[in-house]
Formats: structure tokens, sequence, C-alpha cells
């Protein structure tokens, strides 16, 4: 029988090689761990793939624009095409107003800015209101997505380009912000959007720049939607905002603002959806083959143009399609702005040739 300092030996043995063994496999542990995060750095697992929660998106509807030919030279900082990801998200951008109630909310909405005659039935959607109490106006409104155009016949009374009581830039933001509210169409977007003032001239039955305002005829007002996720919103023209409009120096308030175009369809923001994308250097070949959009040829008489950077961008439609999609957008020198749709064709139900 072994005694007590003999027990108290093989006790302390126990302990001391106890301890060391746990200390090996803690360090063979940690070593595990370490080599299993390097790998993963150096061969990270492959995403998941793109969710393409909505199925097949519309294909982009953009304008119809006859542009010049051109030369598009590339020359980014880089001196070729990024890389922009394999994939984007997409919002939904669901319907502004039920078909049963939209016309009764476009009367209210009519009324709000004084429109308050039964409308005209231009199509199945489209609406037309007239009102002469200060001047001759109309308003035509596309009742299921809300869009408008008012226009006021600021002719009809030669005053308005006499009194020339042009409200400066912080003024006329508020005023047209004043607008939107009482019209019942001021989002917290809108309020925080981005606001572009510019000075306009009426020549030759058209708008045009003027210099500043002491020489305007009329101020314009842009608004444009924010940028989502840091991602830049673009509208079909990059100089028009989807709210736009053009205020006179009249003291009457009626005669104030003698244009209105309202294109804003809401973004639901908690319903998006992940889609593959094309390629930087594909949208470019695509564009080169004339196959984009030319939002704005800009400054260029040469037809020679130079693009300096190419991004993802979101286009904000004209025409309510139903979701905010990507684009691959191509900025160029003195203005010029190009657009590809940046989903892949796979995942776009195509609008047939010539439809």
């Amino acid at each position: 029988m072994a005694s007590l300092t003999e027990t108290a030996l093989i006790a302390r043995r126990a302990v001391k090689f106890g301890g060391l063994a746990l200390a090996v496999i803690i360090v063979i542990k940690l070593g595990l761990a370490f080599y299993n995060t390097y790998l993963k750095v150096v061969n990270p697992p492959p995403p998941p793939p793109p969710t393409v929660a909505f199925g097949k998106l519309p294909e982009i509807s953009f304008p119809q624009k006859i542009h010049p030919e051109l030369t598009l030279r590339l020359e980014t900082p880089t001196g070729g095409t990024p890389d922009l990801g394999d994939r984007a998200t997409v919002y939904l951008m669901p319907t502004y107003r039920s078909n049963l109630l939209a016309l009764d909310q476009a009367k209210e909405t009519a009324e709000k800015m004084r429109f308050r005659d039964e409308p005209r039935e231009i199509t199945e959607r489209r609406f037309l209101w007239e009102d002469n109490q200060f001047l001759p106006s109309s308003l035509e409104m596309d009742i299921i997505n809300g869009s408008f155009l008012l226009k006021r016949n600021w002719q009809a009374d030669p005053t308005i380009l006499t009194e020339k009581q042009l409200p400066g830039k912080e003024q006329v933001v508020v005023e047209a912000k004043q607008f939107l509210r009482q019209a019942g169409l001021l989002t917290e977007e809108l309020d925080d959007a981005r606001v572009e003032i510019s000075y306009l001239n009426f020549s030759g039955g058209q708008y045009v720049p003027a210099v500043s305002l002491s020489e305007a005829d009329f101020v314009e007002v842009n608004i444009y939607r924010p940028d989502i996720d840091e991602v830049p919103v673009l509208p079909a023209d990059p100089d028009r905002g989807i709210v736009r409009l053009i205020f006179s120096g009249s003291r009457e308030a009626q005669q104030r603002i003698i244009q209105a175009e309202y294109n804003y369809y809401p973004v639901d923001k908690d319903q998006s959806a992940t889609y593959p994308v094309k390629t930087a250097s594909q949208a470019w070949r695509e564009l080169v083959t004339r196959q984009g959009y030319i939002a704005s040829v800009g400054d260029n008489p040469s037809g020679v143009v130079v693009i300096r950077r190419i991004y993802l961008g979101y286009y904000d439609n004209e025409v309510s399609q139903g979701f905010l999609m990507p684009i691959i957008v191509f900025e160029g020198d003195n203005g010029f702005f190009g657009y590809v749709s940046a989903t892949l064709n796979e995942w776009l139900e195509m609008i047939p040739s010539g439809g």
C-alpha cells in the first residue's frame, strides 16, 4: 500500500501532466481555428446565389430617342472597366392606387390643387381637369400611379413677366415643398430629396436657361430621389427631376406655379430581392453597339465623348413599372450620361422587337 507521501507525489504528477495535456489540446484547437480562418480568407466560400425572389422582371422601358452618331472613348482612372460585383438589389414599387378607388383619390388630389370641376376622361386611366378661375389651367393625371402634368397659360396675364418677384433659392424650395404638402404629396423621401434650382427665360415658344436670377423670367425646381444605400437614383433625363416645378414672379398664389410635373412612385424598401448583373465590360459593349440608352449627350458637338466613370445606379422611370431596377451608368465629359440595364437578360421579360 502506498504511503501518503507517495500518493501526494502521484497526485501532483497527475495534475502536472493533466495541465500539460490540457494546454496542448487548447493550442491544437486554437491552431486549427486559426488555420480554418486562414483557409476562409484565402479561399472564401462562395456567397449564396441571388435570391431572384420576384421571378422574372419587366425589361426597363427607356424612352425612345434619336441621337447623333457618337464615338465613345473609355478613359477611366484605371484605364478599364471596374468590378461592379455579381448582383444588385431590386426593390418593389407597389401600385400607387387601387383601381376601385383611383378616380375618387385622384379627384381629392386635384381639388387640393384647386381643380374642383369634374374631369374629362382621356383614356381608361388618364383624366383631364380644366379651370379658368385665375388663369386658363389644365391638370392631366394618371389616376392609377398618381403622375400628373399641371400647366397654366401664363401668357394670358402679361403682368406675370413684368412683376419679376421671383423667389430666391431658399424661398423657392420652401414654396415647392409647401405646394407638395398642400396636395398631400410631400413624402418623407421627397422632403429629404436633393433639390436643384435653375433660372429660365421664355424665348421662341420654349423655356431656355437664363444666366442669373436677376435676368430670369422664371425659376425652375427639380427634385431628385435620394440615393438608396449609397447607390444613386437617376431619372431618364439627368437634368430633370421626378418632380419639376416652374415658378413665376407673380404675387398671386394661383399664378405662382405655372407648371408642375410629378412622376414620383414610392419604393417599398422592406420588399427587395437580389438579381445577377452584367459585368461592366459587357455593359460597355452594349453601349458602344447602341443597345443602351443615351440619357444625355451633353455638350459634345464633335460627337466624340470620353467616358470617365462607370458605376451601378437605379433607374427612376417616368412610367411606373412595379420595380426599382439597377442600371450601369456611364458618365462622360460635358454632361454625358449613358445607361445600360444591369440585370442579366435571362431574368427579364424582354419587350418584343417593335413592341
